[in-house]
């Protein structure tokens, strides 16, 4: 069993350093769990893709077993993969990321006519 020093042994200062730290690891985690999202999300349509594939294959094993209402289940499933997949791209088509600056609008402002 470890001894815990006392808090008048430490000081203030070294609890305030400890409570920086572990803010720190806080953050640390949060960006580590935000870089995993960002690369499951980039392989993401491959991965329903092979999924709804897998379930078509099992669908099809169950009907060859004699197993109909496993097979249904699986079609069906395979089924909602694929709309989901579909959404999912037509979502990206109307949606499109755009990062550009708003500075450029002002090219586009019509000039006020002159008066000479």
């Amino acid at each position: 069993m470890t001894n815990y020093p006392d808090i008048e042994k430490i000081g203030l200062n070294s609890i305030q350093f400890i409570t920086a730290i572990s803010n720190f690891t806080k953050i640390d985690g949060l960006i580590y769990l935000l870089e995993i999202i960002i690369k499951v999300g980039k392989y993401f349509p491959i991965i329903i893709i092979s999924l709804a594939s897998l379930k078509l294959l099992l669908a099809a094993n169950d009907l060859l077993t004699n197993s109909i209402s496993f097979a249904i289940l699986n079609s069906i499933l395979a089924l909602g993969d694929f709309i989901f997949l579909v959404q999912m791209h037509q979502r990206h088509k109307a949606h499109p990321y755009e990062y550009y600056s708003d500075y450029n609008r002002i090219d586009r402002i019509p000039l006020v006519g002159i008066r000479k």
